[in-house]
């Protein structure tokens, strides 16, 4: 069942929320691509098929976040309850806080997750009343369902930083523990070693965890991480090279610049104008590079 999100002509859908009422048969959902989604499943079993042949099946209670990328298709089993949340990726960005808070929510946020559901009582509270907002139609209901998000983003942060972080309990294993504290730390440049020594395993015992599930080395998956926050700010942002340097934890915009180079090939400055275009605020997306 589709919560409706357009409940009269003046105020725009800002996403859509499907409410899975345990169905007798299989129920199968969109997922577009350019957005991301969230399920809150409470029971049952989903089956995640996507058009590259990469399938996956999570039961419940469990949080699911897939971050942008390409179009799949989730398939609810008979008796399945939960919430779908899908939001455009564009609408993401603009609910993300523009705080130090927000960038970390946005690194965290930028890889799928599947995380334990205690704690999320809130978060579910919080997708009710996004969805009361949405269908209410009442003088301000854009606004509402717009800070409703951010607190749905921001608790879904929360509990993804505990189960997977702080008490180091990801059901996935070492890698996803590893991908979200890089997407926290990256800016930091932290060592390889730092980062076994933070998940309490050898070098080569997170080496080989993090080549297996994502095809690059600890430092290779870290440099795409900041390489593509750095393709995001060139071409997202009138921020100086200078500053994107800084920004990004580097003391010397020399060294970025030819850190940059080497990870795409080209300078700052011609990545900016190649995809930067004059007189514009059209974003662009980097989740997919390379």
């Amino acid at each position: 069942m589709s919560l409706p999100m357009r409940p009269n002509a003046s105020q725009r859908p800002i996403c859509s929320l499907n409410r899975i009422r345990s169905p007798l048969a299989r129920v199968a959902y969109a997922l577009p691509a350019r957005a991301v989604h969230l399920l809150v499943l409470d029971a049952g079993t989903v089956h995640l098929r996507s058009p590259s042949g990469r399938s996956a099946d999570q039961t419940a209670p469990r949080l699911l976040w897939w971050a942008e990328g390409e179009a799949r298709e989730l398939i609810a089993s008979a008796g399945s309850r939960g919430l779908l949340l899908s939001v455009p990726a564009g609408t993401l960005t603009q609910a993300l806080p523009a705080t130090p808070i927000g960038d970390q929510m946005r690194r965290t946020l930028s890889q799928d997750l599947s995380v334990s559901p205690e704690g999320s009582a809130a978060l579910s509270d919080l997708l009710e009343g996004l969805g009361r907002e949405a269908s209410a139609g009442e003088p301000g209901g854009e606004l509402a369902q717009r800070h409703y998000l951010t607190l749905v983003l921001l608790s879904l942060w929360r509990i993804a930083r505990t189960d997977l972080v702080v008490l180091g309990r990801a059901p996935q294993g070492l890698s996803e523990r590893f991908v979200l504290l890089a997407g926290q730390r990256a800016r930091d440049h932290w060592t390889v070693e730092r980062y076994a020594s933070e998940l309490r395993v050898s070098r080569d015992r997170l080496g080989s965890a993090v080549k297996r599930t994502t095809g690059l080395s600890p430092q290779a998956y870290l440099h795409r991480l900041l390489i593509r926050e750095a393709m995001e700010l060139l071409a997202n942002t009138g921020m100086p090279v200078s500053q994107v340097a800084f920004r990004l934890g580097f003391s010397d915009p020399a060294y970025f610049t030819r850190f940059f180079r080497r990870q795409a090939e080209q300078t700052p400055a011609a990545f900016r104008k190649a995809h930067r275009k004059p007189g514009t605020s059209q974003p662009q997306s980097f989740a997919a590079w390379p």
